[in-house]
Order: C-alpha cells, then sequence, then structure tokens
C-alpha cells in the first residue's frame, strides 16, 4: 500500500504563490492580511475602505487607542512601514508614541512615500 503525502509536500509554482498584506481599516481598529489587490479592499465589518501596508506592520491591540492613533497619522504622511535607513545605512526604528512620530515624520518627510 502507497503512503499518502499531503498536499503541502509538493512545491507550489512560483507564479502561484502570494504575499499576504495588512490591510487596515482605522474605523474598527483592524488588521486582515489579504493578497495584493489592484482593486481597493473594503472593511468586512464596516465596509470602509482599508490601507494596504508593508508586510513588516505588525497591528496594535484592538483596544489600543493611542498606538491606533500614531498609526494612522504615520499613514497619513506617507509611511507604509516600509524599512527607512539613516545616510549611514543603518535602519531606524518606528516611533513607540506620538510625540516620537510628529518628529519622526518631520524628520524623515523626505522617505515618505506619495
Amino acid at each position: 500500500m502507497k503512503t499518502f503525502k499531503h498536499h503541502s509536500y509538493f512545491a507550489k509554482p512560483r507564479a502561484d504563490q502570494q504575499h499576504f498584506f495588512p490591510y487596515v481599516c482605522f474605523n474598527c481598529r483592524k488588521a486582515f492580511r489579504k493578497p495584493d489587490s489592484d482593486t481597493p479592499r473594503l472593511c468586512p465589518q464596516c465596509r470602509a475602505e482599508m490601507v494596504m501596508l508593508n508586510r513588516k506592520f505588525s497591528a496594535p491591540k484592538m483596544t489600543d487607542v493611542e498606538q491606533w492613533r500614531k498609526v494612522e497619522f504615520l499613514v497619513g504622511c506617507g509611511f507604509r512601514f516600509q524599512s527607512v535607513h539613516e545616510a549611514d545605512g543603518s535602519l531606524v526604528r518606528y516611533p513607540a508614541n506620538m510625540a516620537e512620530a510628529r518628529a519622526f515624520a518631520e524628520k524623515y518627510a523626505h522617505r515618505a512615500r506619495t
């Protein structure tokens, strides 16, 4: 009798593999991981348009309103949680609170995406 192999043992063609990106809804303070899409994604709860962020983004807890305000501020300034580097090549950490976020947005405004 042959042994059964689960489908995960077989490699997918590279073209079929998709990366999942966090799409966030600031109204509901929720993030959903979905494949990239050309059409705008809508929040399944409130039907508002969601914003796609970088794969490195980790959403704060729904109850942490201050962190969500900071994330919304940074996204509004053009930061989608992509890597930001100093002139010497060192990686810059994203700010921990709103006061640091304002200074961060001002200092690295030239690195923001429009």
